[in-house]
This record gives structure tokens, sequence and C-alpha cells, in this order.
């Protein structure tokens, strides 16, 4: 049996993938399941509820004898319960990663928008159509990772893909409102959990970094509201990691810009060298959407 997975607690579109990529392999004949390692973002739960499709666990890996990972190439982001010797195959969509550390893998990783559009292409590419659950899934995730087409990543094959799930199965538009009207009521939500839920740790240089990412509407509300607690659930990061450069970064899902937020001055100087970006305190826009996989490869060189 091959399991199918993303990253431990993932997002809509490694969710996404990971449900479809299964449905396909079963479809041509290849013995796969759907799994997931902890808790899916509040977006991707809202479109399984949607969907009336209870989120695929990971429950055992008994019969597990390899391993699949869409939307994931890195190993820190992949639970430690997975042989690396055993991936046989990686799907994803990100400059950065560690796809040579997986010795038995086939790779493909190719700058998309979202990995769902390569999914999407694998289905176009052997004349099998997805279920209604799987093209619901797999459109939406388009949409959620190229903020609605307005992500400077967003290629014309994430067009195709999606126009050609949309067409599939009639897909209601207003489910975009929908779901990014869910991604963006955080009310139940503190900023530690939120941090907990979106952050992304890595090491390079020997320097740990953090950038926490939250895409939203109304940002500017959003940060106005929050701000105290937000710088101190920042300088917590630092106090856990002497060596730690850090920053949040807020995507205007409407406005289509980001919003930098950071007190540590090394994190500031990078965003200002690198985006052009002018910080007032510990705040600075950034007109444009720029997502979290775009800024790693940057922050890596700066860090070199």
């Amino acid at each position: 049996m091959i399991l199918v997975t993303a990253y431990e607690g993932p997002d809509l579109d490694g969710s996404a993938c990971a449900y479809a990529y299964a449905e396909l392999l079963n479809k041509t004949g290849r013995k796969a399941t759907a799994g997931i390692f902890g808790k899916v973002h509040r977006e991707a739960q809202f479109v399984f509820d949607y969907l009336k499709l209870a989120v695929p666990k990971v429950t055992s890996l008994k019969e597990i004898g390899e391993f699949v990972l869409t939307d994931a190439s890195e190993t820190l982001g992949i639970s430690k319960k997975i042989d690396k010797k055993k991936v046989i195959e990686i799907i994803d969509h990100r400059k950065s990663n560690d796809a040579d550390q997986f010795e038995n893998a086939k790779v493909q990783v190719e700058l998309v928008g979202s990995c769902a559009t390569l999914i999407t292409e694998k289905f176009i590419q052997v004349g099998i159509e997805p279920s209604r659950e799987s093209a619901i899934l797999l459109y939406l995730a388009i949409i959620s990772n190229t903020v609605n087409f307005k992500n400077s990543v967003t290629d014309d094959r994430d067009h195709g893909a999606a126009n050609y799930l949309r067409d599939l199965y009639k897909i209601d538009e207003n489910l975009i409102h929908q779901m990014f009207l869910h991604k963006s009521d955080l009310s139940d939500k503190t900023i530690e959990e939120l941090f907990v839920e979106d952050g992304y740790i890595n090491i390079h240089a020997g320097k740990h970094f953090t950038i926490f990412q939250l895409e939203i509407v109304g940002v500017s509300e959003f940060i106005a509201q929050n701000y105290d607690e937000i710088i101190l659930e920042l300088e917590k990061v630092k106090s856990n990691y002497p060596k730690i450069f850090f920053f949040l970064s807020c995507i205007d899902i409407e406005k289509g810009e980001n919003t930098f937020v950071t007190s540590d001055r090394k994190a500031q100087d990078f965003l200002s060298k690198t985006f052009a970006v002018k910080f007032k305190g510990n705040i600075a826009k950034h007109k444009g959407i720029i997502m979290r996989k775009e800024i790693v490869p940057r922050v890596k060189e700066y860090l070199s």
C-alpha cells in the first residue's frame, strides 16, 4: 500500500493533493490511500466539511510499504514516522527543497503557483476525470495558493488547470468567497495558536529562521487590533532561539499586498533590501503579493 501524504499539519494545497493523487493512483491500478499527519489548516477543514468528507488521517502504518509526498519536499516539515528511503515519489512546486535527500524518489518539482495544478495535469495526461470531490479540492487549492490568481508566482498552467476543473463540475464561484471569509475568521484563535498553525521554522548557515504567514481579509485592522500580542509572540520565538531571524508576513487577500511585522532588526534589514519596503516602527507594506515559498530561498541567500 502506498501512503500519499503532505507536510505534517498541511494547508489546503497539501491535503487536497494527497486526497486527489491517491484517487488517481487507485484509478490507474496502484493500491494507495491518502493520509494526513497532524491537523489540517482551517481553510482545508472548511472545504472537507463542505464536501462532507472526513479528513483522511493516518491511524496506522502497518500496511504501508511506500510513501508519496505531495506539496512537500523538505525533511523538516514531514512526519518523523516517514522512512525517507521508502519515499518513491515527490510532487512539489517550491524552489527551496531537500529532494536530493530522498534517494529512491522520482522527483517532480515545477515552479507553478499550486501543487494542485501538477496533480490536475496528471489526471489530464492519463485521460481520467477526477471525482467531484477531488476536483473541488484541487480547484479551491489552486485558488487559495495563487490568492485567486493575484500571486506573482501564478502561471498560465494554474489558470488552465483551474478552468478545466471548474468546467468539469460547474463549481460554484461563491465557494471562493465563503472559503476566504472562513479563512479570515480568526476570532476563535489566539495569536500564539495562529503562529503554531502557520509557522515555518528552518535552519540555514547555522541560524534558525522563522516566517509566520497569514492570508486573510482586512490585514490592517487585524494588525491594529492585535499588534501588542503579535510583537509579544514574535519576541517569544526570539527567546527560544537566540540565533533567530523572524517575521510575520500578512497577505491581504482582497488588496493583494503583504504587510510585514517584526521587531528583529536583521529581518527588517533583509526585507528592506530584498523587497524595497520601508519600515515605520515594526511594520512595512509591500504592494503585490509575495508568498512564503518565494521568500524562503531569498532568506537562505541572505543568511549565507
